[in-house]
């Protein structure tokens, strides 16, 4: 019945908005809450006091999150019920990356780290709507990562006489090392060959050559300990070896003077020198070429796929000779181990000596194994090509976070079912990872795809194919930020190639980010007060969307800037630049037709809102209500749940 009455009884000054020129209803507009104050209570009493049915509040960093007790969450769902108004959350900004990216570099630790604070914020956001379904944005990138160019480029290798540029490429970007987590920087630059050819170094090409030249350097490293490790052998195999073999059977017959006694022993020590030496450096080989088999099984090479099985017959080779001396190793490791017992048992020093001899013969044999399984695997190494240890962040991010995104959906959705809470990622700067269409659009349907094959093999849950992937699609989704995407305009892209992008992602919006700019900074103007095409934008995403989602979808005017410059509610600009009807009928003036229009009896409101409501009262809808009620009126709280001044003071 309430649902009912407020639908006949709706007034002119809801929160409704539209979409497109055509007016199809799409859901509610709203504002942010300040994300530098814990005292979010305050925040959103604010906003609900200007007539908003959408807030969403966050805070900047986790340490802020954590001071907002969780009790203040329960309060503001009773506050969104008392108001009729739904609030949306948004994780903490500076100190959740969900690929795992900190100033150092790459670590999966901090990964982990992020997901379980993403849990955390999963849970409070249940808290603020009995429904469930609350939308948590979170950004899908944390540090710039790439520069675009729309134009202007060529693609990598030599530039032919008269080649044309090439579309929608990367000036610049950070690249990472999947193994070690370490950063690196690659920028285009064009350079012109003593032949007199020019080569265009995008950073495609620069990366791959740094993934060919790192692993060539490694191969080389190898040739060099051997080289080395075969001239010192060689030079004393020359020089010594054989005067050292003379020695030892003129002393088996004791047929030594003293100065040859003292010749042995310099010549003893020598060898085993030479033979430490080896060991080392056998060592060196083993352990490196062990570590280049890892990558080169871990990540993906370069070259057709007739090429790969080429170099994986190659290797299996290898390996067949690998492990049939591996096989002989163990059985000498299994005599050293009997001759350890022989020895405790040994009674006589010929016994002892016998068995010491027997020991020095199979350590002997082990060693040449071992060198050999090293001198195998060095050899076949040498053939293998570059695996992709350097790859785009943009690419390393994609199948971390989409990874991140399961588990924490997975969590979501075991603890709270149907209900659970919205994962919403953001398109952050384009120069973010992750922040153009196709890259997220790519890491969500990873996401959603990983979800639905974790939900469908958990047994306990029983969930069918069919079921999952309805899920995956309520509880994973996009909040796309016009402006945020509207910044590729400094690189010379364009309102129509601005759309696009709206276009690839419309399907997987699931909330949206309203804010202006003249695309070079992150102006948080109110819509229609810079040239960002916003509503081309949304008719686009629109267009890919269900009426249910067209129904329930919340639209946050971020303008947080310009409410503290102009000291102005946004909320007026968003209305009017989005052609919301003035009244709920549909029919009739727009808020753009009617604003700040001054007029006689049955000609219009006059000025709806004025700023001086707000600085007399608070609020126009609790002007005159009394303190105790939540109202303002005669005070300068602006709410019962605000701060008092003296309290923010």
């Amino acid at each position: 019945m309430a649902d009912i009455f407020k639908r006949e009884y709706a007034g002119s000054m809801d929160s409704k908005y539209y979409f497109t020129s055509d007016k199809l209803r799409a859901g509610l507009i709203g504002a942010t809450a300040s994300p530098q104050t814990p005292n979010q209570i305050g925040e959103l009493t604010s906003r609900l006091n200007q007539g908003l049915k959408a807030v969403e509040i966050g805070a900047m960093n986790q340490r802020l999150l954590d001071q907002v007790p969780l009790k203040h969450f329960t309060e503001m769902k009773r506050l969104n019920k008392l108001t009729g108004a739904e609030a949306t959350l948004h994780a903490p900004i500076q100190d959740l990356d969900l690929a795992g990216f900190t100033q150092q570099g790459w670590n999966d630790f901090e990964r982990k780290e992020s997901v379980e604070k993403l849990k955390s914020v999963i849970d409070r956001a249940h808290l603020l709507n009995d429904k469930g379904n609350v939308p948590i944005t979170v950004h899908a990138g944390g540090f710039p990562a790439m520069k675009w160019q729309k134009e202007g480029l060529h693609k990598g290798g030599e530039v032919e006489e008269g080649a044309k540029s090439i579309q929608d490429q990367r000036s610049e970007m950070i690249i990472v090392n999947q193994d070690t987590g370490q950063l690196q920087s690659v920028r285009y630059r064009e350079k012109e060959y003593i032949s007199g050819k020019k080569v265009a170094w995008t950073p495609e090409y620069s990366m791959q050559n740094l993934n060919r030249t790192s692993w060539d350097d490694e191969k080389l490293r190898i040739m060099q300990w051997k080289k080395e490790m075969n001239e010192v052998q060689d030079r004393f195999n020359r020089l010594d070896k054989q005067r050292l073999d003379l020695l030892k059977k003129a002393e088996g017959k004791k047929l030594l003077t003293g100065d040859e006694r003292m010749e042995l022993a310099r010549l003893n020590a020598e060898e085993e020198k030479v033979n430490n030496y080896r060991d080392e450096t056998y060592t060196h080989i083993r352990s490196l070429t062990e570590d280049m088999y890892n990558r080169y099984r871990k990540y993906k090479i370069e070259g057709s796929e007739v090429e790969k099985k080429q170099h994986e017959h190659l290797f299996k080779e290898v390996l067949s000779r690998v492990n049939e001396d591996e096989e002989k190793a163990k059985r000498i490791r299994s005599e050293l181990s009997k001759i350890s017992e022989r020895y405790k048992e040994a009674k006589t020093e010929s016994e002892v000596r016998d068995i010491l001899d027997d020991r020095k013969v199979l350590i002997e044999k082990h060693d040449e194994i071992t060198y050999n399984q090293s001198e195998a695997i060095a050899r076949g190494i040498e053939q293998l090509p570059a695996p992709k240890t350097w790859v785009p962040v943009d690419d390393f991010a994609k199948e971390k976070v989409s990874s991140s995104i399961t588990e924490a959906a997975l969590y979501a959705y075991k603890k709270y079912g149907e209900k659970a809470p919205i994962i919403s990622m953001e398109n952050v700067y384009p120069e973010f990872p992750l922040s153009r269409a196709e890259s997220l659009k790519g890491t969500i349907e990873e996401a959603k795809k990983k979800f639905r094959e974790e939900l469908t093999k958990d047994k306990k849950l029983n969930i069918s194919e069919k079921k999952a992937e309805e899920i995956a699609n309520k509880i994973i989704g996009v909040t796309w930020d016009v402006g945020h995407i509207y910044m590729l305009k400094k690189y010379g892209y364009s309102d129509e190639d601005i759309r696009k992008e709206a276009k690839k992602i419309g399907e997987h919006v699931t909330h949206l980010h309203l804010t202006d700019n003249f695309g070079f900074e992150d102006s948080h103007l109110p819509p229609g007060e810079g040239a960002v095409n916003i509503k081309e934008q949304l008719k686009e995403i629109e267009s890919s969307m269900s009426d249910e989602k067209k129904k329930n979808i919340k639209a946050i005017v971020e303008a947080g800037e310009f409410v503290a410059n102009f000291k102005e509610v946004p909320h007026l600009y968003a209305l009017s630049h989005l052609e919301s009807p003035l009244y709920s009928e549909n029919l009739g003036p727009t808020w753009q037709d009617i604003w700040e229009t001054q007029g006689h009896y049955m000609s219009g409101f006059g000025e709806i809102m004025p700023q001086k409501y707000f600085d007399l009262y608070g609020a126009p809808g609790f002007s005159q209500l009394p303190s105790s009620l939540g109202g303002s009126a005669g005070s300068p709280e602006r709410g019962r749940f605000a701060a008092s001044q003296q309290e923010e003071t």
